[in-house]
């Protein structure tokens, strides 16, 4: 019965597993020059925010996600690291350079200083708002840090302003298992090779 018992819950822990690897969006080797990538899907973060542009009806305005968040696993020439890439919405254009100016407040209080390099703003006529692109490099033992504990709060410091997204407990945990999700697609293709 014992052994029984064991069996079913290392079962319904594989079930488990499976389930939160439906979170990967893309596994692929580049065919020309071996390059790997895996990434989730892109997830929810913050709020849903007031867009510039105002309904048809005049009776309120569009709303937008505030961000999303993409965790990715990336190699390349033997470099290998595992990469948080953030799609943010501002009203204003704001000036910002490659630098450690990503913040991700965990929950237990920790705080984990990520280097960013993010993509010049770019404006979206339809939601009169600034988009922004940040990859920011997340070193091995910030991935420890994102894959046992749940993200509070991220924290991006443009030149001259400051914009912090509050993560709902449902994001974060979405966030955790994305990054568990790409570990777990990573040691499982790493362990299938000869």
């Amino acid at each position: 019965m014992k052994y029984r018992l064991t069996f079913f819950a290392i079962l319904a822990f594989s079930a488990l597993a499976t389930a939160q690897c439906k979170l990967i969006a893309l596994d692929t080797v580049d065919e020309f020059d071996s390059t790997r990538l895996i990434a989730s899907k892109p997830l929810n973060i913050g709020y849903l925010v007031a867009s510039g542009n105002v309904a048809e009806d005049l009776s309120g305005q569009q709303t937008v996600e505030e961000g999303k968040a993409i965790f990715s696993f990336g190699n390349e020439d033997n470099i290998r690291s595992f990469f948080l890439t953030l799609a943010v919405v501002e009203r204003k254009f704001y000036m910002i350079e490659a630098d450690y100016n990503v913040y991700l407040k965990m929950v237990d209080g920790q705080i984990l200083k990520l280097l960013n390099v993010p993509a010049d703003g770019e404006f979206d006529r339809k939601i009169l708002m600034w988009k922004y692109l940040h990859t920011c490099v997340v070193p091995l033992e910030y991935f420890h840090a994102l894959r046992n504990g749940l993200v509070e709060k991220i924290r991006i410091e443009y030149n001259g302003f400051k914009q912090t997204l509050v993560l709902e407990e449902k994001q974060a945990k979405l966030l955790q298992d994305s990054v568990r999700c790409v570990e777990e697609r990573l040691v499982a293709t790493s362990s299938a090779k000869p």
